[in-house]
């Protein structure tokens, strides 16, 4: 099934804002995540058993989508992301990342985000936090990455 919009969207959202408070923390022994971004895993994480899984994922981004999608049309506009990442990001105000994630998403230039687009998104986002490419997101995936890096380049390059 395409997935209507990127995998752990609410994160890449926050991400390509450059919230400071979602950054990955210095690497130690013991793995260290933000508490920011150990409530958005929690949320996340359905069953409790300390990985996201691709059915959590999916869930996760459906309930997100549909959201997003403001007027029930199936895709989203630039205008409906903003207001997303208005409600999941309050005051965080950066918009021209947030206008640059999108434009990249938005492979066939049409000023929507449709599911197959979505679903290519949705795939790389999977595999760039899966760092040991099990399957599965964990903690231990994003203790100590910047998790900001392919975000960054986005909102440097619109």
């Amino acid at each position: 099934m395409m997935r209507p919009f990127p995998l752990l969207a609410g994160l890449a959202l926050a991400l390509a804002s450059g919230t400071a408070a979602l950054a990955a923390a210095p690497a130690s022994p013991t793995p260290q995540v933000p508490i920011a971004l150990r409530l958005f895993f929690v949320a996340v994480d359905r069953n409790a058993d300390g990985k996201i899984d691709q059915g959590e994922a999916d869930q996760f981004v459906d309930r997100l989508f549909a959201q997003a999608d403001t007027n029930g049309d199936g895709v989203l506009t630039l205008a409906e992301v903003l207001a997303q990442q208005a409600r999941l990001a309050p005051g965080d105000g950066n918009a021209r990342a947030t206008t640059a994630q999108f434009r990249r998403m938005d492979l066939n230039h049409d000023g929507q985000i449709d599911g197959r687009e979505a679903n290519k998104a949705a795939v790389k986002h999977f595999a760039f936090l899966d760092a040991n490419h099990d399957g599965a997101i964990t903690l231990a995936d994003l203790a100590g990455r910047d998790l900001t890096t392919p975000f960054q380049a986005a909102a440097n390059n619109p």
